[in-house]
């Protein structure tokens, strides 16, 4: 598992792909006061526009500005 704080719920490749599909990524978020954990295997499932994005591919991070629909399914 990997667990880490970010101001805005962003994705670090360098962090992630490191993972096995099984393994869990925790990630804090401030702006939200939220914690949100999930699966890789459910990261690649909800976020495949994150993974295939330009931003996590070649930067190794991807954020974002509000946090979507999408991710509250990973709320605790």
């Amino acid at each position: 598992m990997i667990e880490y704080t970010a101001t805005r719920l962003t994705f670090k490749r360098d962090e992630i792909e490191q993972l096995n599909d099984g393994d869990y990524i925790k990630i804090h978020v401030i702006q939200d006061n939220a914690t949100y954990k999930m699966t890789k295997r459910e990261f690649y499932q909800t976020f495949y526009n994150v993974v295939s994005s330009k931003s996590y591919k070649e930067r190794g991070s991807y954020n974002y500005p509000i946090t979507p629909n999408q991710a509250l399914k990973y709320l605790i």
